[in-house]
């Protein structure tokens, strides 16, 4: 069997990936072996406006956008401090940064999306054998020694089995640290209000979906006393901080995730090409991971577009390295930009947090600084110029 594109992955990038080459006509191979289990995952993604827009062009029913909360607000705090500072983002009149939406959701109807697709063949592996190219075509062998071709392989899955074929050099390490994740109900007195408190354990959101529905994250160093919290402690520590502005939040589960961090020196290496978390694993206290992952699909099937219409190859150095260049900034400044914010905010430095207060309240009172940091939330301007 022939392809243009192999995709590998489980995650929404890969589903993202799939469907925005479908757009394009390319014939596109989807190995995944979990993508129709239903997730149980408690975790959430913030999707901002230029995302959403994006997706309204390759998903089939874009209703799931109308059914969870418009994001207009981001307001964070300092904590643990003598004079807490503290900052609000505001969209404009009739403008939203984004939403926020469970990751089940989003995946469910890129699922449904991928099923209906005339130019997308879904394949669920049960083992990965091998990994070949020859004549500029891609070969992968999978379970009982069925092989398929495609001009470029595309991986967003963190599969060191595959890596392995790979000459791409990555910066990674473990950041010791764990997302705390819960699910909390309440009658929230602010909408269309997310909020972010930089504690001295970590930062803490606050990240609603719906009128009375939201998902709290607490990024934790791993030796933190907050991880072993009984679930009535727990909602007791999380009330002191959010009871005032939202309002009494009861938990209703609770889940720990281990925290990473990887870059990708490189987004390519000959007939491959890496996406998501392989390319980039921040950190979530921007709550951009996705978004990145969007740029840079949507990049890269217009780039391969431009590239193939004009009589190129698919298969193309010079299509891979203009995309590579061309992410390299902006997914650089966001791994390691969210990197060094999360430990400055976090630091239990009295001269540190002083410095990172007074900072916030010269920022609140910057009305410029703080709309090109609204304009950069809603991701509006990479979608332009595509």
């Amino acid at each position: 069997m022939n392809y243009d594109f192999i995709i590998y992955g489980g995650g929404m990038s890969s589903q993202i990936a799939a469907l925005a080459l479908a757009k394009h006509n390319f014939k596109v191979c989807f190995i995944e072996n979990s993508i129709f289990k239903k997730s149980e995952s408690n975790l959430v993604t913030f999707l901002s406006q230029g995302s959403i827009n994006y997706l309204y062009n390759i998903i089939d029913d874009t209703a799931i956008f109308k059914e969870f909360l418009d994001i207009k607000k981001i307001t964070c705090d300092m904590a643990n401090t003598n004079k807490n500072a503290s900052i609000t983002f505001d969209s404009e009149p009739n403008s939203i940064m984004g939403k926020i939406l469970p990751n089940k959701a989003i995946k469910d109807k890129l699922d449904s999306s991928l099923k209906k697709n005339k130019n997308i063949e879904i394949l669920f592996r049960s083992k990965f054998i091998k990994k070949e190219i020859n004549a500029n075509k891609v070969s992968i062998i999978i379970d009982e020694q069925k092989e398929i071709f495609a001009n470029v392989f595309i991986l967003s899955e963190n599969d060191q089995t595959l890596l392995d074929y790979e000459k791409i050099k990555f910066i990674s390490h473990d950041l010791d640290q764990t997302a705390l994740s819960m699910n909390v109900t309440g009658e929230f007195k602010k909408q269309n209000h997310a909020f972010q408190i930089f504690t001295t354990s970590g930062p803490l959101a606050f990240l609603p979906y719906s009128n009375d529905k939201a998902s709290i994250v607490w990024s934790l160093k791993n030796n933190s006393r907050e991880l072993k919290y009984e679930k009535t402690n727990l909602e007791s520590k999380i009330n002191n901080y959010f009871e005032k502005e939202i309002g009494t939040l009861k938990i209703e589960n609770i889940e720990n995730h281990k925290l990473n961090f990887n870059f990708a020196k490189k987004l390519y290496d000959r007939n491959t090409v890496i996406i998501g978390n392989v390319a980039h694993n921040i950190h979530p206290i921007a709550g951009q991971g996705l978004n990145l992952s969007i740029k840079d699909i949507s990049l890269f099937s217009e780039i391969i577009t431009k590239y193939t219409s004009i009589g190129y190859d698919i298969y193309n150095h010079m299509a891979f390295q203009e995309f590579d260049q061309l992410r390299k900034v902006d997914n650089a400044a966001y791994s390691f930009g969210t990197l060094a914010l999360d430990k400055f905010l976090a630091s239990k430095n009295n001269f540190a947090r002083l410095i990172a207060n007074t900072g916030i309240k010269i920022l609140e009172k910057n009305k410029f600084a703080k709309q090109k940091i609204v304009e950069n939330a809603k991701g509006m301007e990479h979608f332009k110029s595509l």
